[in-house]
């Protein structure tokens, strides 16, 4: 009888066979006790393997419960590794469902992993269920996001093999990939049970990339129709595989008859013309002459859906109603605009994005709700940011100039204006953050041609006819010199000008000024009081540099009680740099007692919001169990993100942890 070896995991003990290379993979892997699951139920009658069950977990520092929905699937413990390895490499991507950990059932030999639970269902139920609401915007929002995640399993090499629109989910509107990767289609002795519309059968034995191209085709197609699949009824056994090529080419035949020739394609109005040449291409070409998913992933990014929008000149009033949908878009767009005002462009995305989560609200329906809502030209900017930032969507730096153009133009919506005062100031709020952000993109090249001086021109005529903001920015440009001549002096005056006129940003680059002397003599006390004036007006990173400054000691005292007061207020308001502060002022003890736990939390946010240092430390706490729970998958998660943002420590430590685990 073979050894056992008893281990520790969460705190919980669970037993392995003393087998090297699976206790390796298995090591630190979160683990449940199956009787923590409640209600655990079937969840498509038509396959046994997969659960759905509720989880108590903490979600609160008052350590409140809450039940949390999660799917549970049988596994063998050999298949159990390579889920790991796969979801170790490609965890990182939001389009891969998030892996919680494994269970098994008490007395038995049965593993379950433990997953996230998409709560759309499948991507054929989300648009059968939802396709009365989706437009044009939606459709493509959807398929440019199954192609990115393709994208990212044939970037590393990894072949689906099962894509279907019964295998994609949909969890809060975004598409989640699993089941991939799956060996059972590279024999033809085998059974094949992905349904016969989805495979090219002439080229199954190469088991290459192409054949997820033509089953993404199928998909795209599906999409254009609303879940609506050809040969739904069908499938196909080892026993069909073994009839003639002439039958098999017969039946490729018919699919395309059907398919390309859109005998049955009942699509709502608009389709672009480039997505049905682009699904089309996947399924007319054979093998290598069928376009790589790199091809697809760039011909949908050329799809712009703005026409129905441009043919609106007609201006409806905003409604004075009760509506619950106006009233929210309304609010949001007045609190875009008040950090637009207050916030540098750099700090907006988080702001919005920390407001949205804050909220427990779905990015997707909200872009959904705003492209749908027939008054939309008065807040085409904050469609324009959503697409920028990818908030709600991918990023679509195209759709976002496009949205930010409409903004910007004084041409399409200015007849009947005057007349409605309140409809006016929502015109001129739009207009003037459409064109800043027009400016930003012609800057960095971001959906056009980058054109400096183009951005500068745009800044300098808006601040001609009377945008604070957009004469800040002029400033910006003479400071560093992009599309004008670089004139620290000018900036300096400039910014001086912006801040007389109550710009919490430009105040703040003033104290920057003094601070470094640029464009005047350094006074490193004028610099502080500056800085402490715009943090009193909200500007967040005014708030973070006020901390830095007492913890520092630069224009003020070093004060670490006081420098602590403004990390939290900082790091409460969603900036990462102040988040990451706060989280070294809890593991160090300064200004306040010292809390791993704390240090670990705030880290933790500013990881998310993309702080690199951050990612680094919250890799190496969960490594070595500081202020959290050890644990080794979630480790190398963070410590792939921080080294694939250029951390080269992170890099080190991740080799070594590598190391470790095949050692």
């Amino acid at each position: 009888m073979s050894q056992r070896k008893k281990r520790k995991i969460n705190n919980n003990i669970i037993t392995i066979n003393n087998n090297s290379k699976a206790r390796a993979e298995c090591e630190d892997i979160p683990f449940y006790h199956y009787s923590k699951f409640e209600n655990v139920k079937l969840i498509n009658k038509n396959n046994k393997n997969v659960y759905k069950a509720l989880i108590k977990k903490i979600v609160s520092q008052q350590e409140k419960t809450a039940a949390e929905v999660v799917a549970l699937k049988y596994i063998s413990l050999n298949n159990l590794i390579n889920e790991v390895k796969r979801h170790r490499k490609l965890e990182i991507n939001e389009s891969i469902l998030k892996f919680y950990g494994i269970t098994n059932q008490e007395n038995t030999n049965n593993y379950m992993i433990v997953f996230e639970y998409a709560n759309n269902g499948s991507l054929r139920q989300y648009l059968k269920t939802n396709f009365q609401k989706f437009d044009w915007n939606i459709k493509l929002n959807l398929a440019k996001q199954i192609s990115n995640a393709l994208m990212n399993l044939h970037d590393n090499n990894i072949i689906h093999g099962k894509l279907t629109s019964e295998s994609i989910l949909v969890h809060n509107g975004i598409i989640k990939l699993n089941d991939f990767g799956i060996n059972y289609l590279k024999s033809l002795t085998t059974t094949v049970t992905i349904p016969i519309q989805y495979t090219d059968f002439r080229y199954l034995e190469l088991f290459n990339k192409s054949l997820d191209i033509y089953s993404l085709g199928i998909i795209l197609w599906e999409i254009s129709n609303d879940g609506i699949s050809p040969f739904e009824k069908k499938s196909i056994t080892k026993s069909s595989l073994s009839s003639s090529t002439s039958i098999n080419d017969n039946i490729i035949d018919l699919i395309n008859d059907i398919i390309v020739k859109i005998k049955r394609e009942k699509t709502i109005p608009g389709i672009p013309p480039k997505y049905k040449e682009i699904y089309t291409d996947c399924l007319k070409h054979h093998g290598n002459s069928r376009p790589d998913i790199f091809e697809v992933v760039y011909d949908l990014s050329e799809i712009n859906i703005i026409s129905e929008i441009n043919a609106k000149n007609k201006l409806e009033e905003i409604p004075k109603t009760n509506d619950y949908n106006i009233i929210f878009i309304r609010n949001f767009f007045e609190f875009f605009f008040n950090i637009f005002k207050t916030q540098s462009l750099k700090i907006q995305p988080i702001v919005i994005k920390n407001y949205i989560r804050e909220h427990n609200l779905n990015p997707v329906k909200i872009l959904h709700k705003m492209i749908r809502f027939p008054s939309r030209y008065w807040f085409t900017s904050l469609i324009g940011f959503f697409y920028q930032y990818g908030i709600g969507t991918v990023i679509d730096n195209q759709m976002a100039f496009e949205f930010f153009n409409l903004a910007s133009n004084e041409r399409i919506y200015k007849k009947n204006i005057s007349s409605n005062l309140s409809l006016r100031n929502f015109y001129d709020i739009n207009k003037e953050i459409g064109t800043i952000h027009l400016a930003h993109m012609y800057f960095y090249g971001r959906g056009v041609e980058k054109d400096l001086k183009k951005g500068f021109q745009i800044y300098s005529k808006a601040a001609d006819e009377g945008s604070n903001v957009a004469l800040n920015s002029v400033a910006y440009s003479y400071d560093t010199g992009l599309g004008v001549e670089k004139n620290e002096e000018k900036a300096f005056e400039l910014y001086f000008k912006s801040a007389e006129k109550g710009n919490p940003v430009a105040r703040f680059n003033v104290g920057q000024c003094y601070i470094h002397g640029r464009g005047i003599a350094i006074d490193k006390v004028k610099g502080f009081q500056l800085h402490l004036k715009s943090a009193l007006a909200g500007n967040i990173n005014a708030i973070n540099n006020t901390g830095f400054w007492y913890d520092n000691g630069i224009g003020v005292g070093v004060d670490k009680k006081e420098a602590f007061k403004w990390y939290s207020k900082g790091a409460e308001k969603g900036n990462p740099m102040t988040q990451e502060n706060l989280g070294r002022y809890y593991a160090n003890g300064y200004g306040i007692y010292e809390d791993q736990v704390k240090a670990f939390e705030w880290y933790k946010k500013a990881a998310e919001n993309d702080q690199i240092k951050s990612q680094c430390v919250i890799g190496r706490c969960l490594y070595a169990g500081r202020g959290t729970r050890k644990d080794i998958i979630k480790a190398m998660y963070w410590l792939n993100k921080a080294m694939e943002n250029g951390d080269t420590y992170a890099n080190r430590l991740l080799n070594a942890i590598i190391r470790n685990i095949i050692r």
